[in-house]
């Protein structure tokens, strides 16, 4: 496996080269083939990492996990005309998790609900600084409009590069790379107070 680094305007960005493998890779044919145990390896390696996206999205755990259901129960249907390999299989389940929060923001401005300000099975921090910055974050997070949000989730909680923001988003790396650098800076000015 092997990339290049390079620093375009400020940000850095990695190419990955053709040969590099990606880890789903194994089970991309198993999931198209309605395989039990690649459908199993895939949600073992990928559900919480998606359960952590959806929940920065719609900031309700159980909501989280129900739609990262959602998704799975849509790709065992959507299985055998995927195309591509792992890459391809996570950029699918990320792009379903997006949609069914956006749908949960739907279903929620009809109903004029707000998130339940409940967070079942985390840890809770004995360190009051670290509560208060979460609570910032948390806050500044949710001040972001969806997409910003989307991309500084997918980036940094979801550890995703460029391209793969890019395919989930629908758009071009770059325009990809401009909307993170943008809600980076709103999120920095918010959690500086200078963002009222």
């Amino acid at each position: 496996m092997s990339s290049t680094h390079a620093l375009t305007k400020g940000v850095w960005i990695t190419r990955l080269t053709e040969t590099e493998s990606h880890p789903l890779d194994a089970h991309a044919d198993g999931v198209r083939g309605l395989s039990e145990e690649a459908f199993r390896a895939v949600y073992l390696a990928l559900a919480d990492e998606l359960v952590s996206f959806a929940y920065g999205m719609v900031s309700d755990r159980r909501t989280a996990e129900d739609i990262v259901q959602q998704s799975f129960v849509e790709l065992v249907q959507a299985a055998p005309r995927l195309r591509g390999e792992g890459k391809a299989l996570k950029s699918w389940l990320y792009r379903s998790v997006r949609f069914g929060c956006m749908d949960e923001y739907r279903r929620r401005s009809r109903r004029r609900e707000f998130p339940v300000e409940e967070v079942p099975d985390m840890p809770e921090s004995p360190d009051p600084l670290a509560t208060h910055l979460e609570a910032d974050l948390e806050r500044a997070l949710g001040a972001l409009n969806k997409r910003q949000r989307t991309v500084i989730l997918l980036r940094h909680v979801a550890g995703l590069s460029g391209e793969e923001i890019a395919e989930i988003l629908g758009s071009t790396r770059r325009a990809a790379y401009a909307v993170l650098a943008r809600a980076e800076a709103r999120l920095r000015s918010l959690l500086d107070g200078r963002d009222e």
